[in-house]
């Protein structure tokens, strides 16, 4: 048996069945990891064997057999993963002599090779994905920092409308976490298929959707121009968000944090606030706020209607454009692997 091709305690079929009825199942999980191995996804494989290992070590197995296996296995992945992410870099038109060298730092911590800084902070950039090095720490920026702002506040009554419609309607939005069936999935925030917390995505996988853009097209129109985060396959991400009555949006943080997440609030019906960090600002009707969400944030909605938000991501100010594509060329690869 070799890590490449490994032999399973049951089919695939079987792992699903017993992982559907228990989560925790860590011999389940092993074998889930081992037939998405054998199978060639190693991006699954990796993510089954890591919450093996995790479940393994929880149950007192950390140093067994099992243990080391999976252990074996995300080394095996993680190495060839490395090689493919730089090797994707450099085959999309950056070589290595060209990184800018923040890039070069942010990817050297990715994958291990030097350790991010220490901070002293109770609520430090935290992204899930990549910590991207050098940026500097804000919970809210300033909108005086964006020229397109005044134009987009401007535009706040037709944008307004088109939401209000697709709320009124009742059949667009949907949670907006969702199951994902390929990977490894705990639902710590409680917000997995939770309706209280829904939204309009207008894309899908980087791409603004016509069948979605049609829907709200003055709202499309104001945001197609603005310096969106734009990350083939995974941004930009506008959306209208919707929280219902009496309901909040657990701590938590994004992905990355060479973006800011943009909110132009439309309706808001009574007490509400988003806190980023240390800082709590309340919503008001028209004015943008913008805030770094790799920084621990959670919104609520004490009102007794829903509170609805138009939510986009932008790229920071400081970001370069050769930063820019590295990332793009950096997220393609991942995305490939």
């Amino acid at each position: 048996m070799s890590i490449e091709k490994p032999i399973a305690a049951f089919d695939e079929a079987e792992a699903d069945r017993r992982l559907t009825a228990n989560n925790r199942d860590a011999t389940a999980m092993l074998a889930k990891a081992d037939n998405r191995m054998f199978a060639g996804d190693r991006r699954a494989a990796g993510a089954y064997y890591q919450a093996a290992l995790q479940l393994l070590s929880q149950s007192g197995q950390g140093q067994g057999p099992d243990a080391q296996r999976a252990f074996e296995a995300m080394q095996w992945i993680n190495a060839r993963y490395v090689e493919h992410m730089v090797k994707g870099v450099e085959e999309a038109g950056h070589p290595r002599k060209d990184w800018h060298p923040r890039f070069t730092r942010s990817l050297a911590m990715m994958i291990g090779q030097i350790e991010r800084p220490p901070e002293a902070r109770q609520y430090p950039q935290n992204p899930m994905t990549m910590f991207y090095a050098d940026m500097k720490y804000c919970e809210f920026a300033s909108r005086d920092a964006f020229d397109w702002a005044e134009a987009l506040e401007a535009r706040t009554d037709a944008i307004r409308a088109e939401g209000a419609k697709l709320l009124k309607e009742g059949t667009h939005l949907s949670a907006y976490v969702k199951k994902v069936g390929d990977r490894p999935q705990g639902d710590v925030h409680g917000m997995l298929e939770n309706e209280d917390w829904s939204s309009f995505e207008l894309s899908q996988g980087g791409e603004f959707v016509p069948e979605r853009t049609a829907l709200c097209p003055d709202t499309y129109d104001a945001l197609k121009d603005l310096p969106l985060c734009r990350i083939k396959g995974r941004a930009p991400t506008p959306m209208f968000s919707r929280l219902s009555p009496g309901k909040r949006i657990p701590p938590h943080t994004g992905m990355i944090n060479v973006r800011y997440i943009c909110h132009l609030p439309l309706i808001i019906p009574g007490e509400g606030a988003l806190r980023v960090g240390h800082t709590t600002k309340s919503w008001t009707e028209g004015e943008l706020m913008m805030f770094d969400d790799s920084v621990q944030h959670e919104a609520w909605n004490d009102a007794d209607k829903d509170r609805l938000v138009l939510i986009f991501d932008v790229w920071r100010p400081e970001l370069e454009q050769a930063e820019r594509e590295q990332l793009n060329a950096l997220f393609q690869a991942v995305d490939s692997y």
